[in-house]
């Protein structure tokens, strides 16, 4: 099952059609000097995508032209190990596509009673002269497990 998660405002658990918003902890950082790096950065809440479960995943870009993403994520059923599958969709407040970041794995999960919890983080880059441009409030992530 694929499900493709957008943001504006905070999440939406019960979401209709596959599609949950950024939480209000989405943020931006002041504009950076010569000594500091800037930060923007959105967490979703928790999100279901078949037997899975993502908790807290946050996206974070910075204007050196790194990223890091982090989530919890467990299963509630499996006979082989399930893999939490991100990837991420950068725009303009626009809306014009700036730069795709993932796919990213999670660990193999396994079940149990209570399912067991997997913290995982993945680091990228990108081209540091888009940062300026990313409105992190419009990031999409794709999930799949």
């Amino acid at each position: 099952m694929k499900r493709t998660i957008r943001g504006l405002a905070p999440v939406l658990a019960a979401a209709a059609v596959g599609t949950a918003l950024l939480a209000p902890a989405a943020q931006a950082a002041p504009a950076h000097t010569a000594a500091t790096v800037a930060v923007k950065s959105a967490t979703w809440g928790q999100l279901h995508v078949g037997d899975c479960q993502q908790d807290n995943g946050t996206i974070v870009v910075r204007s050196d032209g790194t990223g890091d993403w982090s989530a919890t994520t467990l299963t509630y059923q499996t006979h082989s190990g399930d893999v939490w599958h991100s990837s991420f969709d950068f725009k303009t407040t626009a809306g014009s596509a700036l730069f795709h970041a993932g796919t990213f794995d999670s660990p193999r999960m396994n079940d149990g009673n209570p399912p067991p919890k997997y913290f995982w983080s993945k680091h990228f880059t990108f081209d540091a002269a888009l940062y300026s441009a990313v409105d992190i409030f419009k990031t999409s992530q794709h999930s799949s497990c």
